[in-house]
């Protein structure tokens, strides 16, 4: 199967970019990115789901983590690429109720990680088992009147916790069995399947790249996936 892809680096790179000057603008802090405005009016003619995610560097013993520090996103578009990934943006940095606002000596030290969502696709848990992508395809699932939604990066943190346990990389059988038993996802009235594309800012106003999480060593993928190079 061929990659969900519908930013090219340069593209990608322009709206991290934005996305960032649009965070300091709110700061107060004036922002000077070289943006190309043909990057911007592309990706406001396009409309998926997306969710933003700020993350802070903390040194420890000579390693760097990356802590979460705000997230907010959309499943569905809402308006369009561009303004709902700056909306998203904005919440995640100043909205998230799981923290207080960001403060610029913060925001100097954080990273952007951007989830672009394809469409949701109708699919079967026999689906799930047999054609999942573990670290590419997330899931919207409604179970009992509750609706949740696991983005690949969720996954691969399921299949961290399922290797120390076990000592096994996760493949499809035991991710569904990771539903039920850490999840309590059992018996899923419904499952919506979509594709994504992760940038992944390397390093605070630095390089980003395409995350491909489904090549993570703890994640056993079946299904054979080919990157094609969009122009």
């Amino acid at each position: 199967m061929q990659l969900f892809r519908p930013l090219n680096e340069q593209e990608y790179t322009s709206l991290i970019k934005y996305l960032r000057s649009r965070i300091l603008e709110r700061l107060g802090v004036k922002a000077e990115y070289d943006i190309d405005p043909t990057h911007l009016v592309k990706i406001a003619e396009l409309k998926f789901g997306v969710f933003v995610s700020i993350e802070k560097l903390m040194y420890s013993d000579g390693m760097i983590k990356r802590v979460l520090r705000g997230s907010m996103g959309t499943i569905r578009p809402i308006k369009n690429l561009l303004e709902d990934s700056m909306t998203a943006a904005t919440h995640a940095a100043f909205y998230d109720p799981r923290f207080s606002p960001i403060s610029i000596a913060e925001f100097k030290n954080c990273v952007l990680e951007i989830t672009i969502v394809s469409p949701l696709t109708d699919v079967s848990i026999d689906w799930v088992r047999r054609d999942m992508v573990l670290g590419y395809h997330g899931l919207y699932i409604v179970e009992s009147g509750k609706a949740s939604i696991l983005l690949p990066q969720k996954v691969v943190e399921m299949a961290e916790n399922y290797y120390q346990r076990v000592s096994k990389p996760l493949d499809n059988e035991g991710f569904i069995k990771e539903l039920c038993e850490s999840l309590k996802i059992c018996n899923p009235m419904s499952i919506k399947a979509f594709e994504t594309q992760i940038i992944y800012e390397l390093r605070p106003d630095g390089n980003a790249i395409e995350r491909k999480l489904y090549l993570n060593r703890l994640l056993k993928n079946s299904v054979k996936i080919s990157v094609v190079t969009s122009g």
